[in-house]
């Protein structure tokens, strides 16, 4: 069986943590405006809390086995419903991630690339990784991962002469709004997606390390990163403007010119935006194998199931990319989806597996 530390572990969180929020945060800053950064705060705050309390729970499972917590929290049948809805949010991030990858490339870059041709070479290629082990997806991760901080280290050095650190202010200029509020939900709901990683953990091969300093590694390296890429785009933007971008970090870096030759800013965006959407789009696409793996689907079956699922990710992607007025109205509800599916219900369960856990003692297994 496929195995892995808990130092790569942090490579699966930043994959799936980092890329929403970056991408487009046009859902959750249009409302709020300028104070749509001190709600990513807030919200990275709760996050925060939430992971290190799921990562805990995790390792009083056996095993870390995400069903088993599942199945002892709330019964099988329940279970069954609950995975299920887990299932197909987790379907739902592969259309977000293969429609995403297309429409911003599309709308930022290459104008005349059509959307269903970025799509076509995004979903296509996954399928081999995906059909072949999980030590594939892990080097490809990790790979992955080292040259979008790189490409990250570099933009931001890049872009330090359009940011001005006194546009971040003044903040609650109306006070305490609804829409305030909301900004904190929504982005709280796009770092959802790092619940994608928790049923991983049944690979996690070393034992006597605690899982837990690494999540806190992690979550520290994904905070900072979107309070810098959140500020970076009103310090270079008005909260007027950047809400009016689909993909405000994309334009950010057409304004990158050193001595009116050097202009390739959308060179390292180029890779963060095609290597992060494409890792995510793995991650989450081996976490619906896992999940079918749960219920002791036949190897011939699965082969057919990873194939019907990437048709079925190709066709609704190239219908959501049509238009992407439409697109962006699909993505207003995506946050609150992820809010639910990823951390209000696994947080109930996991309180309730707590709970059951306290009053029935069981051998406990350390991860």
């Amino acid at each position: 069986m496929d195995r892995f530390t808990p130092k790569h572990f942090i490579f699966l969180m930043m994959a799936t943590g980092i890329v929403s929020l970056k991408t487009y945060p046009i859902v959750f800053i249009g409302g709020a405006g300028r104070d749509s950064w001190v709600a990513v705060i807030i919200s990275s705050i709760l996050i925060f809390l939430y992971f290190l309390f799921a990562a805990k729970t995790m390792n009083l499972v056996p095993e870390n086995n995400f069903l088993d917590v599942y199945q002892k929290a709330v019964g099988k049948k329940a279970a069954v419903f609950l995975l299920a809805i887990f299932f197909l949010t987790v379907l739902m991030t592969l259309v977000e991630s293969a429609a995403i990858e297309a429409d911003s490339m599309h709308q930022s870059i290459l104008l005349e690339t059509p959307e269903w041709y970025f799509i076509l070479f995004f979903a296509i290629p996954a399928i081999y990784v995906v059909c072949k082990d999980l030590v594939a997806i892990m080097i490809i991760t990790i790979i992955g991962i080292s040259f979008i901080m790189v490409a990250g280290i570099h933009l931001g050095m890049l872009t330090t002469q359009q940011k001005t650190f006194q546009d971040l202010f003044p903040v609650f200029y109306d006070g305490l709004t609804v829409d305030f509020i909301l900004s904190i939900f929504k982005s709280l709901g796009l770092y959802g997606f790092l619940t994608i990683t928790l049923p991983y953990m049944q690979y996690i091969s070393t034992k006597r390390i605690s899982l837990t300093k690494y999540v806190i590694i992690g979550l520290i390296f994904i905070i900072q990163m979107q309070i810098v890429s959140i500020t970076g785009i009103f310090m270079t933007f008005s909260p007027e403007t950047a809400s009016s971008y689909y993909y405000p970090k994309l334009i950010q870096t057409h304004l990158v010119s050193y001595f009116e030759i050097l202009e390739f800013g959308e060179l390292y965006v180029m890779l963060q935006i095609l290597c992060g959407w494409f890792l995510k789009y793995l991650i989450s696409y081996n976490c619906i194998l896992i999940l079918i793996k749960f219920f002791n689907i036949k190897k011939k079956m699965l082969h057919i199931l990873t194939y019907a699922i990437s048709i079925v990710v190709l066709v609704l992607s190239y219908f959501v990319t049509k238009n992407s007025i439409r697109l962006f109205n699909l993505l207003e509800y995506v946050p609150w989806i992820s809010l639910v599916n990823f951390i209000v219900i696994p947080t109930i369960v996991f309180t309730l597996y707590r709970i059951r856990l306290k009053n029935h003692p069981q051998p406990q297994a350390q991860a």
